[in-house]
């Protein structure tokens, strides 16, 4: 135990007092093996361990509480306190034996979790279920259940950092915890409410552990039936199933396992999946899949259920059912199955409507294994393959369709990029476009970031765009992450059916010059990602072409092509583009405008089609220059590029010449800009945000240099015809 010591001066004897750190408990005498003392007298704050326990007292010794999740590990060998635990209620344990590790709090002693040097091992399959923040976006939030069958212990790790790091914060060896078999978030999960619940058993019964706190800390609850699978509704409901030898029952809860319904029968086999409709908690719709291809349906929140289809009296499917439904269910009333037996891939049923399931997947690969189903929120299917990866033959993996809904026949790939050779994927989990599933081949999380899921943005003509030319058109969209290649299509319907040649194509660039258009009609077109995946096709945009065949570039007027001694603030002038509200201008000495000398773009476009230069241009200097439009933000193409020659300086006079030079013009600095540094720019890139001008100006306006001149010479006329006339006055013949 631990004993407070009070010294006396030297004739007394030291007065040592038990404090019996676990009476409070019913354990007397507690071996002792690491202590840790912050403070003074009765102010004192201590930490002991004793056994696998770390007991804390806050008044010198006077009580103590022992830690609700201790360090794991047989005895206790040691405590550490940061120096600032006052503050921060940081410290550090380290303990021997089987399952010990380097633990630490932060709550004072109250939670533990294993950081490092942990005797534990996760092994090929030792990866049990994981489960993703609903707030993954925000705060990268994993739960992964491992089980270590050395050891014959379950531990539940957390990464706060999208899985670069893990630390176990629950496991087996906590006290009164036997076994842990599945974890899952609330749906309210964020925002103010950390909802974490774990099931398995515990002090020999069904169990299911709630976390308010983000899986920090956890309470007990007793289950009625063991539990084989659950889902969380929010933060005090969660429903799950158990099999009692003869059925399958569905339990319920909304008062976070404190009480529970009665199990509502679900055929005579145990479950093996369950799923919630998208708005369960208005329609109180639920699927479940066995473990010998039956599918059942409840619209009544589990109080009934009825198989599907209804008149079935044989399982419709085979082998372990996993079970989904489509995002618009509510609308559709879709739902899909995949069986885990080789060869019988995925199957959709539309309640209501259907009699029978249809098998989709006619592209899976012969002998595909499939496991785990999901369904991302905008309606993209996955399903995990359970054969080795063969990259060479397109085997194992992942299948994805992106249109598993479609009724004329879904397409599906195979996905396994990323995955080596003979990689063996468990599970699926998903959040968002984002995918998880485990090797166990190599022991190891993979995870897959559809970004082709998504729809691509069309950005030029912009929709329902009016009078475009017909000639040089250029369709332009934004690329998308990981894409590598695109496929256009241009028709006369929205339907693109029937295509006409030369309307579609692939580029792996994101834009597209258009062959020949008619005049005076509507064409719309669309956009999809093709490689190293298939992408969402795009919303169907249309323009009209005019009458005209005026292309949708604007044509340059002045300064002509190739002109010459052009003035050093020339006048900029191109032709109109129908439904431009605006129009960017470069100038640039470089014809791959890399350091542009003037910048007319973002919140600098001119309102007109004809601008007179505010900015000197160097004299006999080549100048580049191009135009767009600008219509609501939605820019067009780029002219095509116009070059002209400022004049050449005039010839200085010679030694002693009588002429006289004119003063020099004062000309205005020109705006600060942020360029930058040279480089080539693509004829069909935005440029950055700048003011007009990117250089100072170094040249006097010669036109004004010139007139000058012509003034002086008209004076010195004057002066001459003045005294040719006073002459004449003054002559005898006069």
């Amino acid at each position: 135990d631990i004993y407070k010591i009070e010294g006396r001066g030297v004739q007394d004897n030291s007065i040592a007092t038990d404090l019996d750190i676990a009476a409070s408990y019913g354990l007397d005498n507690v071996d002792i093996s690491g202590l840790a003392v912050s403070g003074n007298g009765d102010t004192a704050i201590l930490l002991a361990g004793g056994g696998s326990q770390v007991y804390t007292s806050q008044n010198g010794g006077f009580t103590w509480t022992r830690s609700i999740k201790h360090p794991t590990g047989q005895p206790l060998t040691g405590l550490l306190m940061a120096e600032d635990y006052p503050g921060s209620s940081r410290a550090y344990a380290i303990t021997a034996g089987t399952e010990s590790a380097f633990s630490y709090t932060d709550d004072g002693g109250i939670s533990w979790n294993q950081l490092s040097l942990i005797d534990t091992q996760i092994s090929a399959g030792s990866i049990i279920d994981l489960a993703i923040s609903p707030d993954y976006y925000r705060d990268a939030t994993l739960l992964m259940l491992t089980f270590d069958t050395s050891h014959s212990e379950h531990s539940l790790w957390r990464s706060l950092n999208g899985g670069a790091n893990w630390e176990r914060v629950f496991s087996g060896t906590v006290t009164g915890v036997d076994t842990l078999t599945k974890v899952r978030y609330s749906p309210e999960y964020g925002g103010g409410a950390y909802t974490v619940y774990v099931v398995g058993t515990g002090y020999g019964n069904p169990a299911i552990w709630k976390s308010e706190d983000g899986g920090q800390t956890y309470r007990y609850r007793i289950a009625p039936a063991s539990i084989d699978v659950f889902e969380v509704v929010d933060d005090t409901t969660l429903l799950f199933s158990s099999y009692n030898g003869a059925d399958a029952l569905l339990y319920s809860t909304t008062s976070s396992a404190l009480s529970y319904s009665d199990g509502a029968a679900i055929g005579n086999i145990p479950l093996w999946s369950l799923a919630l409709s998208p708005d369960y908690q208005k329609d109180g719709n639920i699927l479940t899949g066995s473990t010998n291809g039956w599918v059942y349906h409840s619209s009544d929140n589990g109080s009934s259920f009825n198989s599907v289809p209804l008149d079935a009296v044989s399982p419709p499917l085979s082998g372990s059912i996993s079970v989904a439904f489509a995002p618009e269910f509510s609308g559709n009333k879709i739902i899909y199955a995949i069986s885990d037996a080789a060869d019988k891939g995925v199957y959709r049923f539309t309640i209501g409507k259907s009699t029978s399931w249809q098998r989709i997947d006619g592209t899976l690969p012969a002998g595909a294994t499939l496991s785990r189903i999901v369904i991302s929120p905008d309606g993209t299917l996955y399903a995990s393959d359970a054969r080795p990866v063969d990259n060479a033959a397109g085997e194992g993996g992942m299948e994805r369709s992106l249109n598993p809904e479609n009724t004329s026949g879904p397409v599906f790939e195979t996905i396994t990029a990323g995955l080596d050779d003979g990689a063996l994927l468990k599970g699926l989990w998903a959040q968002g476009n984002q995918l998880w599933a485990v090797d166990t081949a190599n022991t190891r999380m993979m995870t897959y970031i559809d970004t082709l899921g998504t729809r691509l943005n069309l950005t030029f003509p912009g929709n329902n765009a009016s009078g475009t030319g017909t000639t040089n058109v250029i369709l332009e969209w934004q690329s998308i992450d990981g894409a590598e290649e695109y496929k256009w299509q241009l028709d006369y319907d929205s339907d693109f059916s029937t295509v006409p040649t030369g309307f579609e194509g692939q580029t792996r660039t994101n834009q597209v010059r258009l062959p020949e258009l008619d005049t005076d009609t509507v064409y719309l077109w669309r956009v999809r990602a093709t490689k190293p995946v298939l992408g969402r096709w795009s919303d169907v945009w249309s323009f009209t072409t005019g009458l005209g065949s005026t292309v949708i570039t604007p044509q340059l007027i002045s300064p002509k092509a190739g002109a010459e001694d052009q003035a050093a603030r020339p006048l900029f002038q191109w032709s109109p583009i129908a439904g431009a509200d605006s129009y960017e201008l470069i100038v640039s000495t470089d014809y791959a405008f890399g350091n542009p000398t003037i910048l007319k773009v973002n919140e600098f476009t001119l309102p007109a089609t004809a601008w007179q230069s505010t900015i000197s241009l160097e004299s006999g200097t080549t100048y580049y220059w191009k135009v767009r439009a600008n219509s609501s933000g939605n820019l067009g193409a780029w002219s095509a590029v116009g070059a002209f020659t400022t004049a050449a300086p005039p010839s200085q006079p010679a030694a002693g010449s009588d002429s006289l030079a004119p003063e020099p013009t004062e000309t205005p600095p020109s705006q600060p800009s942020e360029i930058p540094s040279p480089q080539a720019t693509p004829i069909y890139s935005s440029l950055p945000s700048s003011p007009e001008s990117v250089s100072q100006p170094a040249v006097n306006d010669w036109s004004l240099m010139i007139i000058g001149g012509l003034l002086l010479t008209i004076i010195l006329l004057l002066v001459v015809l003045l005294v040719v006339v006073a002459t004449k006055r003054r002559s005898p013949a006069a």
